[in-house]
């Protein structure tokens, strides 16, 4: 049984002379809540707008549920929810009018849900969206998408104005979405911490292609700093090749290991020349060497 959602093979995008998007292959499964990551400039929203069918792309394939945008069904169109990194329109209209207006178009739009979720995040009915802040924008955004129960919601930086404990909101909600419409998620961010709470897997844009799609747990739990022993600096053998960050210090030398490799961890330490004391490393942290490689 074929699972794909989302199936995108050698896609290109250009602005005049600058290639964005270079050939890039994705699969994305029902059900995943896939972090998006890359730095700015990488090509997120391209990428997202693309999917989204709000840009084209030059060459290549874009296949939602096993058909191109102009084949998608309607039944399926009214299954997708988006909240774009700028927003704007409807600043004349009362919230309530907003979410209303919206929510038409979508036959599983839930106004019981929709006004439970207003309530609980304070966006008060009556005031104008022109009135609101960025962050209440942006969550008002978000409630839209959600109350529509999508079977794919796509969220490109959605977060970016919200406080620490608006965002813990948004999170568990996007974990009760999910758990209740197995709906797929992909969520683009900066804010590395929220996208740990909520994703399952990660993914890297860089180069114009995905060059990293880990499921995170396992991504975590074959990563790690590593202190290697010795009675001298240390030089980095080929045993440690496969390492980034190399340091030698007085004895032995600290390095990180930020791919996956083929043996675990544990293998890794009782087959090593030296004495390895291993710690776990943040997926933050793990982000940071992974995206400014070659930098």
């Amino acid at each position: 049984m074929n699972n794909s959602v989302i199936s995108i093979k050698n896609m290109c995008k250009s602005y005049k002379e600058k290639q964005v998007l270079k050939d890039l292959n994705w699969e994305i499964e029902k059900g995943d809540i896939i972090a998006l990551l890359g730095k700015n400039g990488a090509g997120k929203s391209t990428l997202i707008e693309s999917i989204m069918n709000l840009r084209d792309h030059q060459s290549g394939e874009l296949k939602i549920w096993g058909n191109q945008w102009k084949n998608l069904p309607q039944t399926r169109c009214e299954k997708i929810g988006f909240v774009a990194q700028d927003i704007a329109g409807f600043e004349w209209m009362r919230v309530h009018e907003f979410l209303n207006y919206l929510g038409s178009f979508f036959p599983s739009y839930d106004k019981a849900y929709c006004d439970e979720l207003r309530s609980r995040w304070d966006i008060d009915a009556k005031q104008k969206v022109a009135e609101l802040s960025g962050g209440q924008t942006q969550i008002l955004h978000v409630i839209q998408a959600i109350s529509c129960n999508p079977e794919l919601l796509i969220l490109d930086e959605p977060v970016a104005h919200l406080d620490p404990n608006m965002r813990r909101k948004f999170i568990s909600e996007l974990i009760n979405l999910c758990a209740k419409n197995e709906t797929t998620i992909i969520f683009s961010s900066h804010i590395i911490s929220d996208l740990e709470r909520v994703a399952n897997k990660v993914a890297l844009l860089k180069d114009g292609k995905i060059q990293v799609n880990y499921d995170i747990e396992e991504l975590k739990a074959n990563i790690a700093h590593l202190k290697i022993s010795a009675e001298a600096p240390l030089e980095q053998s080929e045993y440690y090749s496969q390492l980034r960050s190399w340091h030698a210090y007085t004895n032995g030398a600290t390095a990180k290991l930020v791919v996956p490799m083929q043996q675990s961890i544990q293998e890794f330490i009782n087959n090593a020349p030296h004495e390895i004391e291993a710690t776990p490393i943040s997926l933050e942290d793990w982000y940071l060497e992974v995206s400014h490689e070659s930098d």
